[in-house]
């Protein structure tokens, strides 16, 4: 079986403060997790073709613990003074440059991994991600970055599993097969959680509005408003992911990316949970699920009788301004991209 072409960029300074000192006593265990296929497409094993490691000063007596283990260590310390005093260091946007250069430059690149949970690397995620290229990042259960790297990059490596993998060792292989089993990746604990059927009940109260002294923010009545105003010019045609963001980028309140504290989608987890509790506030607001978390939107006129969803080639859908569409896609019936 072909291994995956990879890279493999490590925030140190992140990832340390995510997991502690571990992630440098057990480097050989979770090194050799990532090479056993974990949470790689079809569980292949995958070959490094480069491995870095990028941190502040401090950090730099780990240096030959990761030059053993085959990494190229870059030291990123500041060089403002008041940044130098405040321990911030550089490797953001050389961790930046580098991504965008490997995925540019390096020949028959199937992967790359940048493993940090800070969310100011989703627009290098967005830059850099194509049919060809598939990214991974980290993200933390207990914060909102796990669910929003799960938005924009193809897989995400939760903190509780790289903490389990600094355990990892590689099972047997049994004689009739040809590779040991892939590495088995810890739940999400979380996620459990919020599938409970006690969960369930309270995300189904406040979709329906039942909730005790439940009331619609302002900001979401605005923008079932918005959409509602946008299908009544063009009914019955499919409303572009890209053009319902656009049209909701005059709200102060959304986002479709965490940033500056504020949540994205108006709160929700992702677009089509959106525009499902839009449809809501507006009936006429039709959001259909297609599977595999796509969902496509359209505007029904009061009175008219649904139509059967037309199948749209691929390649007519637009693209999306986070370059997620292959998450939640809205399929357009337009003649060219909205």
């Amino acid at each position: 079986m072909a291994r995956v072409r990879s890279v493999l960029l490590v925030d140190f300074d992140n990832i340390f403060g995510a997991t502690g000192d571990e992630v440098v006593s057990a480097l050989d265990n979770w090194l050799l997790w990532l090479e056993d296929g974990a949470l790689s497409l079809g569980n292949k094993r995958r070959t490094f073709l480069h491995k870095r490691v990028y941190w502040n000063l401090q950090f730099d007596k780990y240096r030959s613990d990761f030059e053993r283990a085959g990494f190229d260590a870059f030291n990123c310390r500041a060089l403002a003074k008041r940044k130098i005093s405040a321990g911030k260091s550089s490797a953001d946007i050389v961790i930046t440059m580098d991504a965008i250069e490997l995925a540019l430059q390096t020949k028959n690149l199937d992967e790359l991994i940048v493993l940090t949970t800070d969310s100011d690397f989703v627009p290098v995620v967005n830059r850099v991600q194509h049919p060809g290229l598939r990214v991974v990042t980290a993200g933390k259960e207990t914060d909102p970055t796990y669910e929003l790297y799960s938005q924009h990059a193809d897989a995400v490596i939760h903190i509780a599993a790289m903490k389990e993998a600094f355990s990892y060792t590689r099972a047997p292989r049994k004689w009739y097969q040809l590779r040991s089993p892939p590495p088995v990746i810890a739940p999400l604990t979380l996620q459990r959680e919020r599938q409970s059927p006690l969960m369930g009940r309270v995300r189904a109260a406040l979709t329906t509005g039942e909730a005790a002294g439940s009331t619609l923010a302002p900001e979401l009545l605005r923008a079932a408003d918005m959409i509602k105003a946008l299908g009544e010019r063009m009914p019955d045609q499919l409303l572009s992911k890209s053009k319902i963001v656009r049209t909701l980028t005059a709200i102060p309140e959304f986002t479709p990316a965490y940033q500056n504290g504020i949540r994205p989608w108006l709160g929700h987890k992702n677009f089509a949970a959106m525009m499902r509790r839009l449809s809501v506030i507006h009936p006429e607001i039709e959001v259909k699920t297609l599977g595999q978390g796509r969902v496509e939107v359209l505007y029904r006129e009061p009175g008219a009788a649904p139509r059967p969803a037309r199948a749209v080639p691929a390649e007519a859908a637009p693209d999306s301004v986070n370059h997620d569409e292959d998450l939640t896609i809205v399929r357009s019936g337009l003649s060219s991209p909205a």
